[in-house]
């Protein structure tokens, strides 16, 4: 296994602390999460590397959740700014 992949796989680290780059995006965590996974469902994984990944899911799970909720702000705030930009629409979509 690699030095980068028993660290957590990524490269750069952000401002909170947890080895996450500021910019990973939803896809790329849920990529390294599904990675991950299968290293933990597999029989090769070194018992001493396991809680350093078990931590790491955990810090791409936070990351998937704030994105997730991140997007859903913005949706709601779209779709309140079309409903104040043509209140008689707003009515139709009820």
């Amino acid at each position: 296994m690699s030095a980068a992949k028993q660290t957590g796989g990524k490269a750069g680290g952000s401002a909170s602390g947890v080895g996450l780059p500021d910019d990973i995006g939803y896809a790329e965590a849920l990529d390294e999460l599904e990675e991950i996974l299968g290293e933990l469902e597999g029989d090769d994984l070194d018992v001493d590397v396991l809680a350093e990944r078990v931590r790491r899911a955990g810090d791409l799970i936070a990351v998937c959740r704030a994105r997730i909720l991140r997007a859903g702000d913005d949706v709601a705030a779209i779709v309140a700014e079309l409903e104040a930009a043509n209140p008689d629409d707003a009515d139709e979509v009820d």
